[in-house]
């Protein structure tokens, strides 16, 4: 059941996909598409490890797909919503393209829903952009494209609201060039060709964003600064992708199956995931249609970065936590809708910690909260489209909670989710 309570939890979980429907509260906001089609935007808040959602409902369109979220902070939303007032079908591959971007006020009893105006090059990617909100209705959107086939040169697209235009710059990163700690010439391309993953918004009295690449760094501009620069901080390595596979290594793929990092207290904190799987590449899973995927157990290692220079040895390790080593004490947990077996004599049994040991985890974060906590998503099958939201509490090795999570129109290479503070 969503929430419309005035008081605001201290941060929230948001899913990336909101929903179509007509539902409304009183942080409901009306505005206006491009071809003046009116458009509502409704916020469900609920806290953590309750997801949060967006709701959209535009009756005059005649296609529509569920909103992109694409950066959360405070109570400003930054949302696309491919839509069409033409008799076609918008094809998930060209939502992009049908895509317009508002900016979403969601403040209780005073919401607002602004449209932007096109950005002055191609649309850029959903984990390329972000949102810093100054009060009052005013905000900056800042979009950080790199220049291919440039590895250290990056186009810096702004939107000042009160200004009401974009503006573009080309910017190089300053500093030295990173220097690896261990020889690592056979992936040098993929930890030094910087592809964003995710955005975080630092802000404070420059405006700082943080784009991060989760495989190679974080690329760190001070937006509101009369002249602009980009500086670079490492991620810790992914040992296991470089050196398993009797030393082939893994390819990298989809940095969010099994990394996360978040800004909480003037750190970064980061969060990697370890499945020790078996893959039968050709056999598929009939519920699926994806290769089936054995999982053995887990690990979670988590690091913290207080320094934010560009030195790996920054990275702290704070803990880890083997799958074998959780423990489930919470009765509540063991009715976990349908995730693990239930047993109706204890919270833990053979049984349920063999189960958790199995799933298909992946798009670790650390928890806003500030309380040793990991959020992950939780499968039984690779891809299943149905998905649970499990918390992991790391100082006492406890599965602390286990939620539904709203099933994909098809499977996602952004974000699942967005964690933002209030």
């Amino acid at each position: 059941m969503f929430t419309s309570a005035a008081k605001l939890p201290p941060w929230l979980l948001t899913g990336s996909e909101g929903y179509i429907g007509d539902d409304v509260n009183e942080r409901t906001a009306i505005g206006f598409t491009k071809k003046q089609l009116s458009i509502k935007a409704t916020f469900f808040l609920n806290s953590p490890p309750q997801p949060s959602k967006l709701c959209v409902h535009c009756p005059d369109a005649k296609d529509i797909k569920n909103p992109r979220v694409l950066c959360v902070v405070g109570d400003h939303i930054l949302f696309r919503v491919a839509i069409t007032t033409r008799s076609i079908r918008i094809r998930s591959t060209s939502a992009l393209l049908w895509s317009e971007y508002f900016v979403y006020r969601a403040e209780r009893n005073r919401p607002m829903l602004k449209l932007l105006p096109d950005p002055p090059t191609d649309t850029f990617n959903d984990s390329e952009v972000g949102i810093l909100p100054h009060g009052d209705g005013v905000f900056t959107i800042a979009a950080l494209l790199r220049r291919r086939p440039c590895l250290d040169k990056f186009e810096l697209l702004l939107f000042h609201s009160k200004a009401g235009n974009w503006t573009s710059m080309i910017l190089s990163v300053v500093g030295p060039p990173k220097k690896f700690p261990i020889e690592v010439e056979d992936r040098i391309d993929d930890l030094s060709c910087h592809l964003t993953t995710n955005v975080i918004v630092i802000g404070g009295e420059y405006g700082t964003i943080a784009w991060v690449d989760l495989w190679g760094g974080i690329v760190l501009c001070d937006i509101l600064s009369e002249k602009p620069m980009l500086r670079t901080i490492p991620v810790p390595l992914p040992m296991g992708h470089i050196t398993g596979n009797n030393g082939q290594g893994f390819h990298f793929g989809r940095g969010m199956d099994c990394r996360g990092i978040a800004f909480i207290n003037g750190s970064f904190k980061f969060v990697e995931l370890e499945l020790d799987t078996t893959e039968l590449i050709h056999i598929r899973d009939k519920e699926t249609g994806f290769p089936t995927l054995i999982v053995h157990g887990w690990t979670i290692t988590t690091y913290s970065n207080s320094k934010m220079s560009c030195s790996y040895e920054d990275w702290q390790k704070d803990g880890m936590v083997r799958s074998s080593e959780v423990t489930i004490n919470n009765p509540m947990v063991t009715h976990s809708y349908g995730l693990l077996p239930s047993s109706q004599e204890h919270s833990e049994s053979e049984e349920t910690r063999e189960a958790l040991q199995k799933l298909v985890l992946s798009d670790p974060s650390p928890s806003l909260g500030g309380q040793g906590v990991v959020y992950l998503v939780a499968r039984v099958k690779l891809w299943h489209p149905k998905s649970w939201l499990i918390s992991i509490d790391m100082r006492n090795k406890t599965l602390q909670s286990v939620v539904p999570l709203a099933t994909p129109e098809e499977p996602y290479e952004d974000l699942m989710y967005c964690t933002s503070t209030q």
